[in-house]
């Protein structure tokens, strides 16, 4: 038994690595999802329409409707995630019959719960926010097969600053796991409710041992550069990018950022095409 779950957990962390290098384009309908997947998107995230009212709700207190998550599923051939309220059984189980490929439980919508869905023994990837080493612990111990960085509870304007002070501080405390006794491992995985050899494993490898994206406030090339230059394993790029003048453009320089971040030179081709 304890052998079929470790496989199925390894299963689902090698199927949320095919996102790894790359980025995940927020989409509010097939169309957007054509764009992205035209232009070398890892993936799409359905979510709710933004907007137009500055009165009304913003668009990440509701999961998106199941007839466009459909929609999009028909549209394109790639990886197509499903976002849902957190800790919301029910549209996790919606989101299964649509027939996605992966699941986000996300802590920017109306929570349903305080408790997280069950996913240890889902067979789909469910992604997971986090702001800090002991938060990836806990979501890592409780099934989660990717990580990305945690939106602010109900923010309507998601900034890429706080997205990239939660990369530093991810990275700052695997790095000060270094110098930490047995005891104090021990310590830190009884905080993070987890086995003390996954902070070991964490300790070991200078990373965590599933993605870790950035997600929030990612609507510029440079952004995407700069997140995937702080070690982040990928972006998932806001949908407020389909409303620029030429949402193809700017897409395709993000999934270019992606790719050529280490190169200033190619990079600025970009920007510049932007």
């Amino acid at each position: 038994m304890a052998a079929a779950k470790e496989k199925l957990a390894r299963t689902k962390v090698y199927m949320a690595n095919m996102f790894k290098g790359g980025v995940i384009v927020a989409v509010e309908n097939g169309e957007q999802a054509k764009i992205a997947e035209k232009l070398g998107a890892r993936g799409v995230e359905v979510v709710a329409p933004v907007p137009k009212a500055p009165a009304l709700e913003f668009n990440t207190t509701v999961t998106a409707d199941p007839s466009i998550v459909r929609e999009v599923l028909g549209a394109v051939v790639l990886p197509v995630v499903g976002r849902i309220r957190y800790g919301h059984v029910i549209e996790a189980q919606v989101m299964k019959a649509c027939g996605v490929n992966a699941i986000d439980e996300h802590e920017g919508t109306t929570n349903a719960s305080d408790e997280v869905v069950p996913k240890a023994d889902d067979t789909l990837p469910y992604f997971a926010g986090v702001a800090d080493l002991k938060d990836a612990l806990c979501a890592i111990s409780a099934g989660a097969s990717l990580i990305r960085t945690q939106f602010k509870e109900k923010e309507e304007n998601p900034k890429v600053e706080v997205t990239v002070g939660i990369l530093n501080k991810i990275y700052g405390e695997i790095a000060a796991l270094k110098t930490k006794t047995e005891a104090e491992l021990k310590t830190i995985a009884k905080d993070g409710r987890c086995g003390v050899a996954l902070v070991e494993q964490i300790k070991r490898l200078q990373r965590l041992p599933v993605p870790l994206f950035a997600d929030g406030g990612i609507v510029l090339p440079t952004d995407v550069a700069m997140v995937m230059d702080l070690k982040a394993d990928g972006a998932i790029v806001s949908q407020v990018v389909f409303q620029v003048p030429d949402p193809a453009r700017r897409v395709r320089s993000m999934v270019m950022a992606a790719a050529h971040f280490r190169n200033p030179a190619i990079l600025l081709q970009f920007v510049e095409d932007t």
